[in-house]
């Protein structure tokens, strides 16, 4: 059975997975603004729970946004370099499956992270990703069936509502990374290092103000 690593800090929650095959270990924990001080002692932490090395791994899985810009940024260059030093693949969410699903995730400064996805058969046949000042949420027409996930949804709770719109609010969770890693490990569906990449739906400079 491989040993995979799952790191996920795109959102508030600095969350993390690691198994060996055999025994399956999760830190999920909504800490703002503190991933960059808790994210290493937390990795090593559960890997002494595991008794895996780095080393150890076969393959490590990301988060890779959008999201929060230092959040995002951090988890690719964490798999970047211990990929590169060990000498293994990674896995991006980018290639997960989902079917009609809609996220929302809070950009600040009122603005809001827009992601349209919808799958047939596994494949996926439309996405489309942007960043939405919060008054322009009504240009999002959701397509018969889908539902909306994210922190974001929050913000834009009334419009939901009068959608009637499915939502599942949660933080993405590094469980859900590791699992469908897995399933990918298995079909050979990895990335090199060099090929990882963060989304950013708005610059630098956005980010620079807060």
């Amino acid at each position: 059975m491989p040993n995979i690593l799952a790191i996920e800090t795109s959102s508030e929650a600095c969350s993390l997975a690691v198994s060996n095959g055999d025994r399956l270990e999760v830190c999920h924990e909504v800490i703002p603004q503190q991933h960059t001080e808790k994210l290493l002692p937390l990795m090593q932490e559960l890997m002494n729970d595991v008794n895996l090395t780095y080393q150890d791994l076969d393959v490590i899985a990301t988060g890779c946004g959008p999201g929060s810009f230092t959040g995002t940024r951090l988890a690719c260059s964490i798999t970047q370099g211990l990929a590169y030093s060990i000498g293994i693949p990674v896995i991006s969410n980018r290639e997960f499956q989902c079917s009609k699903v809609i996220v929302l995730i809070n950009a600040h400064m009122e603005q809001i992270y827009v992601g349209e996805f919808e799958f047939v058969e596994g494949k996926i046949i439309s996405s489309a990703e942007k960043a939405l000042n919060l008054d322009q949420i009504h240009s999002i027409v959701p397509p018969e069936g889908s539902f909306f996930v994210g922190d974001g949804c929050q913000l834009v709770d009334e419009y939901l509502k009068k959608l009637d719109a499915q939502v599942y609010e949660r933080y993405p969770n590094a469980k859900d990374l590791l699992r469908e890693a897995e399933i990918r490990l298995s079909k050979g569906i990895t990335l090199d290092p060099k090929d990882l990449a963060p989304v950013y739906l708005t610059g630098e400079e956005h980010w620079a103000k807060n």
